[in-house]
């Protein structure tokens, strides 16, 4: 599946730009799927959220990088900017830098720094979307157990244990003793708890997990499987199966 690019230019609209952009991503997974030159459009394109990545053409008379930034949250919330001007202009550079552009290329731009500067942005959709997906997965896998008023500090100390774990695969063993538990005891607690083991729960969430991913178009199978630390693609497909009736293929967009 291609990254959808939405390119702001700060002048009139030019096809000279758009298809030369254009020209060095055919054949990448990349793709211009918006040009506009007006600002409040770029604003709403960015916070539409439908989009992977911003290009800005940051040029003569309006220079709009850093006011489109500015008007579109933080890094951490707006999808990656590169900023494209028209000179070496390292005030502008340091100012959009500091607002959390990810790349400043001063033309001419060879093709291979495009394409690297696009391919950056991408590992950044990669590493948001894993974040984004790994703690709406966690808070669902949360929300289906009991919420009594005696379960509140477990369920808690449950979620940050999660969290903690987003770059590495949870054990019964890991779990165990960040309760403060040995094994077998925290296998008989766990499960007098929420009617099931620590593996059951921790199995649902890793499928609907990789679920979301898949759904997302932006991982391939195989990615899927290592992100959530199975053995091979093989066995990660043969779980997935049993508990959703799909394979990983189907699943995905």
């Amino acid at each position: 599946m291609k990254f959808q690019i939405i390119v702001a230019d700060s002048g009139k609209r030019s096809e000279k730009n758009l298809n030369r952009l254009s020209s060095v991503l055919e054949g990448t997974d990349y793709t211009v799927s918006k040009y506009t030159t007006n600002l409040n459009d770029a604003v709403r394109l960015v916070l539409s959220r439908q989009f992977d990545m911003l290009i800005c053409i940051n040029r003569a008379p309006e220079y709009i990088a850093a006011k489109l930034l500015r008007l579109t949250g933080t890094p951490e919330n707006r999808i990656p900017a590169i900023i494209i001007s028209e000179q070496d202009d390292s005030q502008r550079m340091r100012e959009c830098f500091l607002l959390g552009a990810i790349d400043f290329l001063a033309e001419p731009i060879p093709p291979e720094d495009l394409i690297a500067a696009v391919s950056r942005a991408a590992a950044l959709v990669h590493e948001q979307l894993i974040e984004s997906e790994y703690r709406s997965a966690a808070e669902q896998a949360l929300s289906a157990l009991p919420k009594t008023e005696d379960l509140k500090p477990v369920l808690e100390k449950l979620r940050t244990f999660l969290l903690k774990m987003e770059h590495q695969t949870a054990t019964v063993e890991l779990a165990a003793d960040y309760f403060g538990f040995n094994r077998d005891y925290f296998g008989r607690y766990f499960k007098s708890k929420f009617s099931m083991t620590f593996g059951e729960f921790y199995k649902r969430f890793q499928i609907d997990y990789a679920k979301r991913l898949l759904e997302s178009g932006q991982f391939k199978v195989l990615e899927v499987s290592r992100l959530l630390g199975f053995s091979t693609p093989d066995y990660f497909t043969r779980v997935f199966k049993k508990h959703t009736g799909n394979t990983p293929s189907a699943v995905k967009r």
